[in-house]
């Protein structure tokens, strides 16, 4: 046999280092016996072959036992025991860093179909054949990828019906929040939302004025410190007309035809909340008491996308594609907030890949969304986010380090015959988290 030259010697090596780490990880997610995970290098141009597909899908499966109707295993898993949890603090900070073109470089080359981010209300154009490769279960999906080209960002999006407008479940909770904080900034331009307080009569017909971020991070992380999540999001929706707030989501993403005037299920935790300033006790923004004209939330995956690239990568984008009004410590703050979602599927995604060593300045801020539909007949799951990191592997060959940024949004459905709502539950949960995994590894070995 031939002696192996030092490329060779360093794959095998870092698939050894990696694999063992990754097998004794006390929380890891372990392979087959008698099989491994096909850890990619970061050089030659792989991605998941369905033989690993369906093995990695196999462990998800695993891991996902338990599940059941509107508490999936690994939507569900919680940040407490995230590793990225201690950085959530700096994601403001790590969404304005940018490549530089020497020792920092775009992880997604440019091609003829980035372009600059659309302009409010504008649709862009999306690559309805970009997502073959996921799942069938996945229905819908849109994916957006950035990159910057002579100091400007640029984007790229791929879709998979990604304008048919369905119900996203939780998955909008989003909208009602970064809409409440541009009321504020419209009323005051440098106004902070960490410094007012939402006032009102509770469910409970008690007296309560509480600071916004606390009702906004029950929202988020689902831990009912002091309410539902589906309590605070009907809330959000209350400081103006239903056609107001709907009316606002249309000029942003350019969805003329999606319909957002739905609650969450629960009674809002205040019907005719104020927004108060804490140390005044003024009252900026007063509850909209106009007849409620409730119908439903019917958006597309590209809405969910839109918003959450346009939240994240404020600082990336001119001022005719950002949100009206809203200022950038607001926004820098709802950011924070989104890093406690509860649905870890890409951090899941990265230790599976082995690249938890290999990653640095990662952003996870993301919302869920789950529920069981009786009209379609089967269990359905979103996932929204917005992942940023630099991939530092090329360094070990001397080449710069990548600076990869991407948003999504996903929504999975899955029936059995005969309905197994459970066993629905917990094979939908391992397909969103497989499904995440692959596009993570396609987009780091720039197969967008």
């Amino acid at each position: 046999m031939g002696s192996l030259n030092q490329t060779s010697r360093r794959k095998i090596l870092y698939f050894l280092i990696t694999t063992i780490k990754f097998i004794f990880s006390k929380n890891g997610i372990r392979p087959a016996r008698g099989q491994s995970f096909s850890i990619p290098t970061g050089k030659e141009p792989s991605n998941l072959n369905a033989a690993n597909q369906d093995q990695i899908y196999q462990e998800f499966l695993r891991l996902a036992v338990g599940g059941k109707e509107n508490k999936p295993v690994l939507l569900y898993q919680g940040v407490k025991n995230s590793p990225y949890k201690d950085q959530i603090k700096h994601y403001p900070r790590l969404l304005r860093q940018r490549p530089n073109g020497k020792n920092l470089v775009n992880g997604i080359q440019t091609d003829r179909n980035f372009k600059s981010y659309p302009i409010l209300g504008k649709i862009p154009e999306i690559d309805e054949q970009g997502l073959s490769f996921l799942h069938n279960d996945i229905k819908e999906a849109c994916i957006c990828i950035g990159n910057f080209w002579e100091n400007q960002f640029q984007v790229k999006w791929l879709g998979r019906n990604a304008l048919n407008n369905v119900e996203l479940w939780s998955g909008s909770k989003i909208i009602p929040l970064i809409y409440t904080a541009t009321l504020i900034n419209q009323k005051s331009p440098f106004a902070n939302i960490s410094e007012y307080n939402l006032q009102g009569l509770d469910q409970d017909n008690k007296a309560r004025e509480i600071p916004l971020i606390e009702l906004a991070s029950d929202l988020i992380t689902y831990e009912k410190i002091l309410t539902t999540s589906n309590a605070s999001g009907g809330m959000f929706k209350k400081f103006a007309s239903q056609i107001e707030i709907e009316n606002w989501l249309k000029n942003i993403t350019g969805n003329t035809s999606l319909v957002f005037r739905g609650r969450y299920g629960d009674k809002p935790f205040m019907e005719l909340p104020n927004l108060v300033e804490r140390r005044t006790g003024k009252v900026i923004i007063s509850a909209n008491t106009a007849d409620p004209s409730w119908a439903c939330n019917s958006l597309s995956v590209y809405d969910l996308t839109r918003i959450i690239s346009t939240l994240g990568w404020h600082n990336y984008l001119s001022q005719n594609s950002r949100f009206p009004f809203a200022h950038k410590q607001n926004l820098d703050t709802i950011i924070k907030i989104l890093g406690t979602d509860p649905a870890r599927l890409t951090d899941l995604a990265i230790k599976v890949l082995g690249l938890e060593n290999s990653i640095d300045s990662v952003v996870i801020i993301s919302k869920l969304g789950n529920g069981t539909s009786i009209p379609r007949e089967r269990t359905e799951a979103v996932y929204v986010a917005l992942v940023q990191f630099i991939d530092r592997r090329p360094q070990a060959l001397g080449q710069p380090a990548k600076w990869i940024t991407f948003s999504l949004a996903l929504r999975g459905a899955r029936s059995l015959t005969p309905r197994n709502i459970d066993r629905e539950v917990v094979e939908l949960d391992a397909r969103m988290a497989t499904e995440v995994t692959e596009i993570i590894q396609k987009l780091i070995l720039n197969y967008s």
